[in-house]
């Protein structure tokens, strides 16, 4: 609390802390009557004053006031002590009070400085000033001793000081004028006040008692241009009727004081990739290339729709960064320009982030940010090919055990026809190889011929393979067919699946991005970021543009901005390509505000602006124009079906491996023959090749 004399003042605030609160007020009076203060010589104001300032902490529900004062000059104003001692009692009905004595602050060395009166733990102070035109008051309390609102310190940057934070939207004033007529009181106000620092969310009261009766006329004083004080009639205060308000004033300054007349305000905005040869504004203003700077235009254009409304106008400061915080303590970018006071807000959103906190405020959220590792989905993950997905490894093991076993048992019934002459075919065969390829032609339903066989046990044998081949087939056809025409089922849907597939990974190359790994505390970001991304740096931290050519040639995974990078591949890719990307989150969407410098008086007004914007719809109008079109997949299917040489290149292999292997045999049998005549040779190794028997034709 404020002071008189030091040791008071440390018995009132320690019975203040101390006691509870319906003790605090009748404490504070008790501590007045000790110290021997006469109420009377308190303060200039008489009861009615007093009464005023207690309806107007009432009306705006305020529960902390201070009372500034000059105990000389009230000397010559006593009034009768019964009733001040009323007023003030009334006054501490409604809120806790502190006095200030600028006699008392200017004579005595060490007290304590207006400014730390403010409860700075609460919201709202009210502060009563008893005559405005008392110089000890004008300097101590109201700063006029201060012109600047703002000093600059060592490292260039803007700190606001006492002076310009006390004339704003936080700080209830009432200050009463003595002058007897309003027009003198009023041209006094512009004198006194106008070289002030007040600015446009200023809660000031000025009060006028007029000679005819107890009636006050009260005044609300507020600037928006610098060098011009606004006074309009705000209401009176009678003793029968009480405090009376204009209609208006039961609004909030944000819709009562709506005409910025023409003021002009400078914003930082980040711009990276605006195109040759196009003009700022130009750039700013259109809704072309909707790739580039997506979310700076599009919270530059939502921005815009402000200045009709407030008759104010924006100027954008350009910067290429939104501010990094270097080693030795300065920013960069539009941080910078917030710090140094160059700019009073900024036209491009701003991300929440603990070491700006403390250095800026924000609006409410106008832009949700979506950034993904972007690719193009393999059509099958699986390492196995399109030949083997249609049975598990169970079945095919089972397939090639009965090929075994009925070869092995059409040998059975080869030598039986054979033994028995139920075969008279003179060409009939018994060799084993000739089993196995009349089981293959059974298998691949190419035969064999219906005479081959004569023994009703053998042909009944082949009957069996060939329908379970043709069972076997069927499945085997309808779920390759049924595949290819079906979509894929993604499996690469999570960052686990894309940490252990085989794409490649990489990010853009942008600030905030690679922040976004070197700060993740999850640990799959961790490892992609130091065991995929930072194994290659160069070929994998790449600009957008590259990135999206990597995209577009497939096995390639990007971390990029969603909306930017769907546009840029909008116009690479095919409508079924572009259909084949899947995205992938490492952190969830963000949202992100406008960044405004500290206890600016326009933090009210972009922030209810931008909340009647979202409910009004403009907002989601603004992001629909700059939100790619969300395209309909399902039409991609109709197209026709094609096989890629990735899943047929197995089929080839196959036949040339196999190509390879009966030419190493021709190979092997051209020298075997052309050395069968030699007897050492012929004693060694058998006849492999059948001798060519002669048949006679009649």
């Amino acid at each position: 609390m404020a002071v008189i004399h030091g040791t008071t003042t440390a018995r009132r605030q320690t019975f203040a802390t101390a006691l509870p609160c319906g003790y605090t007020q009748l404490i504070t009076i008790l501590i007045l009557l000790l110290s021997k203060w006469n109420l009377g010589v308190l303060t200039a104001a008489n009861t009615y004053e007093f009464r005023a300032f207690a309806d107007i902490l009432k009306q705006q529900h305020i529960q902390h006031a201070i009372i500034a004062y000059n105990s000389v000059t009230d000397q010559t104003q006593q009034e009768a002590g019964l009733q001040k001692d009323n007023a003030l009692r009334a006054l501490l009905n409604v809120a806790s009070l502190q006095f200030y004595d600028v006699h008392q602050a200017k004579s005595v060395e060490n007290s304590t400085e207006f400014q730390r009166l403010f409860y700075h733990d609460s919201p709202r102070v009210g502060i009563y000033v008893a005559q405005l035109e008392d110089v000890l008051l004008q300097q101590y309390v109201l700063g006029s001793n201060v012109i600047s609102v703002d000093t600059i310190d060592a490292g260039g940057y803007r700190v606001r000081v006492d002076v310009g934070s006390r004339f704003n939207n936080s700080r209830v004033w009432f200050i009463m004028s003595k002058q007897r007529t309003v027009a003198t009181a009023l041209a006094n106000v512009r004198r006194v006040m106008t070289p002030l620092p007040v600015n446009i969310s200023a809660d000031i009261t000025v009060g006028v008692r007029l000679d005819a009766n107890n009636t006050i006329q009260l005044f609300d004083i507020y600037k928006i241009q610098k060098d011009w004080l606004d006074i309009e009639p705000k209401g009176y205060w009678s003793a029968a009727k009480g405090l009376k308000l204009n209609l208006r004033f039961h609004q909030t300054f944000v819709n009562r004081r709506r005409n910025f007349k023409g003021l002009q305000l400078v914003g930082g905005i980040v711009i990276r990739e605006k195109p040759a040869g196009m003009e700022d504004y130009d750039y700013l203003n259109s809704l072309y290339n909707k790739n580039f700077d997506p979310m700076q235009r599009k919270t530059y254009q939502l921005i815009k729709l402000m200045e009709p409304v407030f008759d104010v106008s924006f100027q954008p400061l350009l910067r290429e960064t939104w501010g990094a915080h270097s080693p030795n303590g300065s920013w960069d970018g539009v941080m910078n320009l917030l710090l140094s006071g160059e700019a009073e807000f900024s036209l491009c959103p701003m991300r929440f982030v603990p070491n700006r906190v403390h250095l800026i405020d924000y609006t409410i959220a106008v832009h949700t940010e979506f950034v993904f590792f972007i690719f193009r989905h393999p059509r099958r993950n699986d390492i196995r090919n399109i030949f083997f997905q249609p049975f598990v490894e169970e079945v095919w093991y089972t397939v090639i055990a009965i090929i075994v076993l009925t070869t092995l048992l059409l040998q059975l019934h080869l030598h039986h026809e054979n033994r028995f002459f139920i075969n008279k075919d003179p060409h009939f065969q018994t060799r084993f190889d000739y089993a196995i390829f009349s089981i293959l032609e059974a298998f691949f339903m190419q035969g064999p011929a219906n005479d081959a066989f004569t023994a009703t046990s053998t042909r009944t044998l082949i009957f069996a393979v060939c329908l379970f081949s043709l069972l076997l087939q069927q499945f085997y056809g309808a779920f390759i067919v049924g595949s290819l025409l079906s979509v894929s089922p993604r499996t690469i849907t999570n960052l686990k699946a894309l940490y252990n597939s085989s794409l490649e990974i990489g990010i853009e190359n942008i600030p905030y991005n690679i922040e976004v790994f070197e700060k993740t505390t999850v640990p799959l970001g961790v490892a992609i970021y130091k065991e995929r991304v930072c194994k290659n740096r160069e070929r994998n931290i790449l600009s957008i543009e590259e990135g999206a050519e990597r995209i577009k040639k497939g096995g390639y995974a990007f971390h990029v901005s969603a909306n930017r990078m769907y546009y840029i591949l909008k116009d690479l890719l095919s409508e079924k390509e572009f259909c084949d990307l899947q995205d992938v989150p490492l952190i969830p969407p963000y949202r992100i505000g406008i960044g405004i410098t500290k206890s600016s008086p326009f933090r009210e007004y972009f922030t209810t602006t931008i909340a009647k914007f979202h409910t009004s719809g403009l907002l989601q109008h603004n992001e629909n124009q700059w939100q790619l079109p969300q395209m309909d997949c399902s039409l991609s299917q109709n197209y026709e079906v094609e096989v890629d040489l990735q899943h047929f290149l197995p089929a080839i292999l196959f036949l040339v491996a196999a190509m390879l292997l009966s030419s190493a045999v021709l190979i092997l049998e051209i020298i075997y023959y052309n050395l069968e005549n030699s007897t050492k040779l012929a004693r060694l190794c058998p006849r492999i090749m059948p001798k060519p028997k002669l048949e006679f034709v009649n």
